[in-house]
C-alpha cells in the first residue's frame, strides 16, 4: 500500500529472507511467511485489496491487526539515520597530552591522545608498533575527549564524535582509516568493518564471531599458537572489489579468564602488560601475532563461537538470523546500495556455522579439518 517503504534489496538465505532498507541502512531477517505478507501488503493498492488477499478464515479484526503490524514494521525500518551535528567541534591542540608514533612497514602514524584513559582505547592493541617520536609521519590522528564526547580527528579534520560510552565506534572508525592508509584503499571502497576475528591458514580464511565472553578471541589466540595466522582481531574489513577480508594489525585482546590457558603456549606471555580499561572488561592482555603472508584472503565460512565448559565439540549449521544478530552489532556497514547488495550476496555464498567447544585439542582438530575441506573444494 506504500511501495516507498519496500526494502531496497533482499535475498532468501536458508529459511529466512534478509532485507536491507537504504534510508536507515538497516538489515532485517524475517520468516518466509512474514515476507510473503509484506509482498502482498506492498503490492496492494489499498487496505481492501490487501484484506481480500488474506486467507478467508481470518476475521476482519485479525486482518486489521496484520495490516497495522506490517505498516509499523516498515515504518520502523525506514527511520532515517541522522548523524549528530559535529560542525561545532574543533580540534584543540592544547589537549595533546600524550603522543605516540607507530611504524607499520612503510607507513608511520602519529596519534595524539588527550589522557591516559583515552590512550587505552587505541594504543594497547597497536603498542608493539610504537617507536621513538619523530617529526616525519604519513598521517596524524587525534583522539580527544570533549564534554563526554570522544572525538576522532585525522590530519586535524573531525572524522567522528560519539558519546564516550560508545568508544567502540571510535575504535572501529580509527581502524577503518588506519586500514585505508595501510592498504591504499579509499573508505568508500569498503563494504564494511565486521565485528569478528579472522583466521587464515595461508590459503583462505574463516570469520569467527561471537558475543563477549563466548571465547572468540581465546580461540583465535589458540589457533595462532598452533600454526594458523591472525588476519584480523575484532574488526575484520571486507573489501568491495574482491569481497576478501583484509589484514588488521591490531593484537588479540584477551580477557583474564584466558591467561592460564595461553600462558604455557605463548612465549613470554607473562611479560605482556596488563591493561585495565574499565570494570566491565576487567584485566586485559594484548597478544601480538605474526603477519600472514598476504594482506587479504577469501572468506570460506562464518562461525559463531560458543565456548561452553564441559561440552562436546560440535560444529553445526546455524541460521542467518543468529549470524546477523551477532555480526551486525558493533559492525560498520556501508550505506552504499551496491555494497549492501554485495554484503547480502556474500552472506548467501558462505556456510554459516556454530561451533560449541570446551577442549583445545578437539577444537583445533575441528578447525583444521574445516580448512582442509574448504581448500579441497577450491
Amino acid at each position: 500500500m506504500n511501495s516507498n517503504l519496500a526494502p531496497t534489496c533482499k535475498k532468501m538465505i536458508g529459511d529466512y529472507w534478509v532485507l536491507w532498507f537504504a534510508i536507515s541502512n538497516s538489515y532485517s531477517v524475517v520468516s518466509l511467511e512474514f515476507e510473503g505478507l509484506l509482498d502482498i501488503f506492498l503490492s496492494s493498492n489499498n487496505y481492501n485489496t490487501f484484506s481480500s488477499a488474506l486467507p478467508i478464515e481470518l476475521s476482519a479484526a485479525e486482518k486489521k491487526d496484520i495490516s497495522e503490524s506490517l505498516l509499523n514494521y516498515l515504518e520502523s525500518c525506514n527511520q532515517p539515520y541522522v548523524l549528530p551535528d559535529q560542525d561545532t567541534i574543533a580540534l584543540d591542540t592544547a589537549s595533546r597530552q600524550i603522543s605516540k608514533l607507530y611504524a607499520f612497514e612503510d607507513k608511520t602514524i602519529q596519534i595524539h591522545y588527550s589522557s591516559e584513559s583515552v590512550l587505552k582505547t587505541i594504543h594497547p592493541a597497536i603498542a608493539n608498533y610504537c617507536k621513538a617520536l619523530s617529526d616525519i609521519n604519513d598521517v596524524t590522528f587525534d583522539i580527544h575527549l570533549y564534554n563526554d564526547q570522544l572525538c576522532l580527528f585525522k590530519n586535524e579534520t573531525l572524522i567522528t564524535a560519539v558519546p564516550k560510552g560508545d568508544y567502540h565506534l571510535v575504535q572501529g572508525k580509527f581502524i577503518m582509516h588506519l586500514l585505508c592508509e595501510l592498504h591504499d584503499i579509499e573508505e568508500q571502497d569498503w563494504i564494511g568493518t565486521l565485528h569478528g576475528s579472522t583466521i587464515t591458514d595461508g590459503e583462505s580464511s574463516i570469520l569467527f564471531i561471537g558475543k563477549s565472553g563466548k571465547g572468540k578471541s581465546t580461540l583465535c589466540a589458540l589457533l595462532a599458537a598452533h600454526g594458523f595466522h591472525l588476519l584480523a582481531d575484532d574488526v575484520s574489513p571486507l573489501h568491495s572489489k574482491n569481497q576478501h577480508l583484509y589484514y588488521n594489525p591490531s593484537s588479540i585482546s584477551l580477557k583474564e579468564g584466558a591467561f592460564n590457558l595461553l600462558k604455557p603456549l605463548v612465549p613470554n606471555f607473562d611479560e605482556l602488560p596488563i591493561v585495565e580499561f574499565n570494570k566491565i572488561k576487567g584485566q586485559l592482555k594484548y597478544l601480538p601475532t605474526t603477519k600472514p603472508e598476504k594482506d587479504h584472503y577469501p572468506c570460506q565460512a562464518i562461525v559463531l563461537v560458543n565456548y561452553t565448559p564441559d561440552s562436546e565439540t560440535i560444529l553445526e549449521d546455524i541460521s542467518v538470523q543468529f549470524i546477523l544478530e551477532t555480526l551486525i552489532e558493533d559492525s560498520w556497514l556501508s550505506p552504499n546500495p551496491k555494497h549492501a547488495e554485495q554484503f547480502i550476496n556474500w552472506l548467501h555464498t558462505l556456510p554459516l556455522l556454530q561451533l560449541t567447544y570446551s577442549t583445545t585439542p578437539d577444537v583445533l582438530r575441528e578447525i583444521s579439518t574445516l580448512f582442509k575441506q574448504f581448500n579441497c573444494r577450491q
